[in-house]
């Protein structure tokens, strides 16, 4: 195989690796951000929209009803989670209903109620969602130690075969100049003395 081709492999292959590196390293940065927004988006603020209800039910003013049904329409809007739509119906149902009769407390125990079984069902999901960003972040460590490994052993096998690859040939170039050479010099030396001795 010629010096060139060695050469064009080495590098190609070990660029190739770089390539893969990098793309996989932008594959799981995208998907750890895609999830932590997710998170984000939709889970962490379910528990804002819930922790507003909560303090609105403390006051029975026409403000903090107001701010109520603000939340409870956020809420609607960012149902994310199995079930967690049954829920926000029935604490809209809930919600109407108590508005017509205040002094309820069956009612607003249940309102009460609905909104902690939200808050719970978006903490167990963000926790689930945190464990699975973990992995993701564990996987992408795992493949990127792989391909790192892979770039060093191969850079290291160029780093040793290269040199001598490139060395030896030039090596037995300079050895057969040298050989050629130095034939040259004894027919030269052999031509003067033929000539010497045809002049003598």
């Amino acid at each position: 195989m010629k010096i060139k081709t060695k050469l064009t492999l080495g590098v190609g292959l070990l660029f190739l690796l770089i390539i893969l590196v990098s793309a996989v390293g932008v594959k799981y940065s995208y998907d750890l951000k895609q999830e932590t927004e997710n998170i984000l988006t939709s889970n962490y603020n379910t528990l804002q929209y819930s922790r507003n209800m909560l303090v609105a039910l403390e006051d029975s003013s026409e403000k903090a009803w107001q701010k109520f049904e603000v939340n409870l329409q956020h809420q609607e809007h960012n149902i994310s989670e199995i079930g967690e739509k049954e829920i926000t119906i029935e604490l809209r149902n809930n919600f109407a209903a108590y508005k017509s009769s205040t002094t309820d407390q069956v009612l607003l125990s249940e309102i009460r109620t609905g909104i902690f079984r939200i808050m719970e069902m978006n903490m167990q999901a963000i926790e689930r969602k945190s464990e699975l960003a973990k992995a993701t972040a564990g996987r992408a460590a795992f493949l990127i130690a792989i391909t790192g490994t892979m770039c060093f052993l191969i850079a290291f096998i160029l780093l040793i075969n290269l040199p001598a690859n490139i060395a030896n040939p030039i090596n037995e170039l300079t050895e057969s100049i040298k050989q050629i050479a130095a034939k040259k010099t004894i027919l030269s030396e052999c031509a003067s003395k033929a000539t010497a001795n045809l002049g003598n």
